[in-house]
């Protein structure tokens, strides 16, 4: 079967109107995809991406912002579920940061994430969806890639959570971290041993009442969180719920919220190998495990010369001929 890429570029900001620039041709040479959409201010995201979808290509690929890919997944995610066939799916975040690093290498930088879009092999990953009740009383229904974000904050309020058979109830302020996938939505950054393991929902509590935690709130010291479980669905009751997503891409507020997991139903684009990042690169010099080895066989040589050495002057004038 023929691929036909599709790729979708977002032009909506500023550093990646430069990104693009920079990079267009380059990108272009190497991808070949048989149509490009560029999106401005002025473009409806879900028109265009119906109109890629619908439009015959079996690839796509979605270069933008953590915004713009948070929005595109929830998306496409829709469409999927609504009975279009699902294609496979690239996903490229270019944050502001790594736009201004990318404006001083050369295109033969993305030629690994490049070839995972064209050559790739696409597996189905889980993926989290929320339904919840608006202020309206309308039923909706949102889709995520890592995380969803769950805050009770007005006082007083009561807040109650359901893992399968099991319930806690929590007062005052706190904030829910519902977690999936660790990786950001990226192809390029995703290891495919941690979505096999990425099957049920973390639920992470964080109390906000707490004065200690006040004062690490504005020593901008991370507050710590309590593990309550996991499951492949979770119900929340409050009074007020605010949610986002991680990104701050998204918000909306409720009173019930149903969270689960869907499994195998997005198709996305992954290397083959493992991308070797920063602080994978880093981390591994400091956790080599040959390094004790080496450390104890020096530590053993040292002790063995000065054991030797110490037996040759008890008796300077023995002939080793003789043992």
């Amino acid at each position: 079967m023929q691929t036909l890429l599709h790729l979708v570029l977002d032009c909506r900001k500023p550093h990646m109107r430069f990104f693009w620039l920079r990079h267009g041709l380059g990108i272009m040479e190497r991808l070949t995809p048989a149509r490009l959409s560029f999106l401005t201010p002025h473009m409806m995201l879900e028109q265009e991406l119906r109109k890629a979808l619908h439009g015959g290509s079996n690839r796509l690929v979605i270069i933008g912002s953590p915004e713009l890919l948070s929005q595109t997944f929830h998306l496409l995610m829709k469409e999927f579920e609504s009975g279009q066939p699902p294609c496979e799916i690239g996903f490229w975040q270019v944050t502001k940061k790594e736009a201004c690093f990318y404006m001083l290498q050369t295109s033969e930088t993305f030629s690994p994430l490049l070839h995972t879009f064209r050559n790739g092999h696409a597996v189905p990953v889980n993926v989290i969806k929320a339904h919840y009740a608006d202020q309206n009383a309308q039923l909706e229904t949102w889709y995520f890639w890592n995380e969803i974000i769950v805050e009770a904050s007005d006082q007083p309020s009561s807040s109650i959570v359901t893992i399968g058979e099991e319930e806690w109830t929590h007062k005052g302020k706190v904030r829910f971290r519902l977690a999936l996938h660790q990786e950001p939505l990226h192809s390029w950054r995703i290891n495919h041993s941690n979505l096999l393991k990425a099957n049920d929902l973390q639920v992470y509590a964080t109390n906000l009442s707490s004065p200690t935690d006040g004062v690490a709130k504005l020593q901008h010291v991370p507050l710590s969180e309590n593990w309550l479980g996991k499951g492949e669905f979770i119900q929340l009751h409050g009074n007020y719920l605010q949610m986002s997503s991680s990104n701050g891409g998204w918000m909306s507020e409720t009173q019930h919220l149903q969270v689960e997991v869907l499994p195998r139903s997005l198709y996305l684009l992954i290397p083959m190998i493992p991308a070797r990042t920063a602080e994978r690169l880093r981390a591994n010099p400091l956790a080599f495990k040959p390094r004790s080895l080496v450390v104890a066989s020096r530590q053993r040589s040292v002790q063995n010369a000065m054991k030797s050495s110490q037996k040759s002057m008890d008796n300077p004038f023995r002939d080793d001929k003789n043992k």
